[in-house]
């Protein structure tokens, strides 16, 4: 399941070299996460059966600083594998196109009780298609 995300740089995120903090990129990373599982019902799903997705890893690949109120467009792809959500999102500043960073990771469907479940069906359903059958887009 592909999804694109939209940001600003904040001051607040800045180092003292005036680009963003490498902490930062996670961040960005996960709100990626958390607007894609909103926009395409995942959460509501996951809710549905006492779930919750948990990042489990993530590796940055830093290639491209980001500067103050540069527009980010977050490139994200998820698909279902080995009984985890495994991610892939590539930040580029919106202004110049250039590829900032590459995140890839693993999520886990985690119970109330901190026990990884299989995913559910309907959202191994979701991930699996492309977007022609994403009702939300």
């Amino acid at each position: 399941m592909k999804h694109t995300s939209f940001l600003t740089v904040r001051g607040y995120e800045l180092d003292s070299f005036g680009h963003v903090n490498n902490s930062v990129y996670s961040q960005y990373a996960e709100t990626a996460m958390w607007e894609c599982f909103s926009v395409h019902g995942l959460l509501d799903v996951m809710q549905e059966n006492g779930l919750f997705p948990v990042i489990m890893e993530s590796h940055f690949r830093y290639m491209h600083e980001l500067k103050l109120l540069e527009k980010v467009r977050i490139e994200s792809d998820m698909k279902a594998s080995s009984g985890l959500i495994r991610y892939q999102h590539h930040i580029y500043s919106n202004d110049t196109g250039k590829l900032s960073c590459k995140v890839n990771g693993k999520i886990a469907c985690v119970s109330r009780d901190r026990m990884i479940n299989d995913i559910p069906g309907e959202i191994i359903r979701v991930l699996e298609c492309d977007k022609s059958c994403l009702t939300s887009e």
